[in-house]
């Protein structure tokens, strides 16, 4: 199982000292093996990150191996196109070490298939060169006609091929998303909050991803399903990454949100919550933890996940 940190960005007071505090934490946390750093996108608070792909983009020049996650991104902040290029320029300076993992469409106010079809257009974008898309909420570029095939389209080989740059002041009406990621494969997942996500995403091979307000009795069930509903669409288990973020108090309570008691008693639900769930990914959202927590975890729970 891979074992990955975020971080509850309400522990620090301002932006400036606590990024940095931050930023010395991931140095820490990958030296001990942690598979992967998530930064939520969030405007909430003095601290919050609003541009997590610009953040872990320095924080790719700061580590060597470490997963560099995108997390809670919204499709109303961005143009499509400038969603896909961020993770690109991420993925290239981090020579293919980028994630990203979509918010659910009830916290963001939007329909589902608008963020269907956003997931669509960007791993669509990466796959292919000169492309347009007609989607119900996005349309690439904007004056593709409505007779278009729906979701992505590629252009017919035919004539002398021109350049999007050639074209001066007139838009092409197919457009190449540049640069395209370093890997092969970028991770992508979404939070499957809602049944209309998690019965598209389980039939499309798109990760899952649970965050940490939802109850982890809710969590294992809709992680479950999820499963369930990808088995019947003959999807494997190679396909996906599943992914549950939690918090935890060391040495604590447990309660419906968070993973309390010694560091076997949390060993224990991980494990359970595994075998219950098929999860290939635990992400420990931490808030305010400490430094012997960190490494507590990391020699006496995460380890032993990883054996």
């Amino acid at each position: 199982m891979r074992v990955g940190l975020s971080w509850d960005m309400d522990r620090f007071e301002e932006a400036g000292a606590g990024w940095q505090d931050l930023l010395a934490e991931v140095a820490q946390a990958e030296q001990m093996g942690f598979h992967s750093f998530w930064i939520h996108e969030a405007r909430e608070r003095a601290a919050d990150c609003p541009e997590p792909a610009t953040f872990l983009t320095y924080l790719s020049q700061k580590t060597k191996s470490g997963q560099l996650r995108i997390a809670g991104r919204r499709v109303t902040r961005a143009l499509p196109a400038h969603i896909a290029e961020e993770v690109s320029v991420l993925d290239t300076f981090s020579r293919g070490r980028a994630g990203l993992a979509f918010a659910p469409a009830s916290r963001q106010g939007v329909a589902p298939a608008h963020v269907h079809e956003m997931i669509d257009f960007v791993t669509s974008s990466w796959a292919v060169d000169e492309m347009r898309y007609r989607g119900e909420h996005l349309r690439f570029p904007t004056h593709t006609p409505d007779d278009a095939p729906p979701g992505a389209s590629v252009p017919e080989v035919e004539g002398d091929y021109r350049p999007q740059w050639e074209w001066g002041p007139e838009t092409p009406d197919f457009l190449s998303i540049t640069p395209k990621p370093y890997g092969s494969h970028t991770p992508v997942a979404v939070e499957i909050d809602d049944d209309e996500t998690l019965e598209w995403a389980a039939q499309q091979g798109i990760s899952p991803m649970v965050g940490a307000d939802m109850p982890t009795a809710e969590a294992a069930d809709r992680l479950a399903r999820y499963r369930e509903v990808a088995d019947k669409a003959g999807r494997t288990r190679r396909e996906v990454e599943a992914v549950l973020e939690r918090r935890i108090a060391l040495d604590g309570e447990a309660d419906e949100r968070r993973l309390g008691g010694s560091p076997r008693d949390i060993l224990n639900a991980i494990r359970s919550l595994r075998g219950s769930t098929g999860i290939s990914h635990f992400v420990w959202r931490r808030g305010e933890a400490t430094p012997m927590d960190l490494y507590r975890f990391a020699s006496e729970v995460q380890v032993l996940l990883q054996a």
